[in-house]
């Protein structure tokens, strides 16, 4: 665990080394994210989210609410799908944990994302939203959202081994995803006809729960929060098996 915490804290410093700001980029960055969001949809009239039914708070605040969890996820996965290549020349010289720079590269963009809700928690209590007990279960939320994008960072770190074409297809992948995710849109817009994908996929039940415990104020389904906690389990398990079948080979292929 104190190898991973330096590995995090490293991967902190050297992502924006040389740079005058350093490591409050990490602090910046979402910041600029966040209030740029709000700004252009909250601020500007004429965006609502949702067709004509109720919601609580306006666009911008709702478009956050969702962007934030995937920013983590997008993060993660898109850095840590290269981490062995970037750090070959470590990993083929010292005998170290290779599902370490991965995870390092999650633990990375966890600092962020803790970062941004704290950031947010701040601006929807200034602007007069009542904090509630709900806002206690984001770090259980964060539980699955960390489980599939963790998994997903082992897998494709390792599968980026076998083939170089991994990691650029993982950040093109990327643009469907989001669209594929109640991010910018409710979910009862989506037609019935392709409710079905929405709702295989794992990070939807992550997403809307964050909205609904930071802005809608009710309980989130426990179903789909439950099928990404398993399907983040189980690419965890999968990363796992991947990692101990090209341990032995990894110094060789990178």
């Amino acid at each position: 665990m104190r190898l991973l915490s330096h590995l995090v804290w490293w991967d902190m410093v050297s992502l924006y080394f040389g740079s005058w700001a350093g490591l409050l980029w990490n602090f910046v960055l979402p910041a600029v994210v966040i209030l740029a969001y709000l700004a252009i949809f909250e601020l500007t009239p004429g965006f609502r989210f949702g067709g004509g039914r109720e919601v609580v708070g306006g666009f911008g605040i709702n478009l956050v609410a969702g962007l934030i969890p995937w920013m983590l996820f997008q993060e993660g996965v898109s850095r840590a799908s290269s981490a062995f290549i970037d750090n070959r020349h470590v990993l083929s010289q010292i005998p170290l944990p290779a599902p370490l720079f991965p995870l390092a590269n999650v633990g990375s963009a966890l600092v962020r994302h803790v970062v941004a809700l704290g950031l947010f928690a701040a601006i929807l209590i200034w602007s007069g939203l009542t904090p509630t007990k709900l806002w206690l279960m984001v770090p259980v939320l964060a539980v699955p959202l960390l489980l599939l994008t963790a998994g997903c960072a082992l897998v494709f770190a390792c599968l980026t081994v076998l083939s170089r074409d991994v990691a650029p297809t993982v950040g093109v992948a990327m643009l469907p995803l989001f669209f594929g995710t109640p991010i910018i849109y409710p979910t009862y817009m989506v037609p019935e006809t392709l409710r079905m994908l929405m709702d295989l996929n794992p990070l939807s039940g992550v997403v809307v729960a964050y909205r609904d415990v930071l802005i809608t104020g009710r309980m989130p389904m426990p179903g789909p929060v439950l099928y990404s906690f398993g399907v983040g389990a189980l690419l965890v398990l999968l990363g796992v098996v991947l990692v101990r079948r090209i341990g032995p080979e990894l110094a060789e292929r990178l």
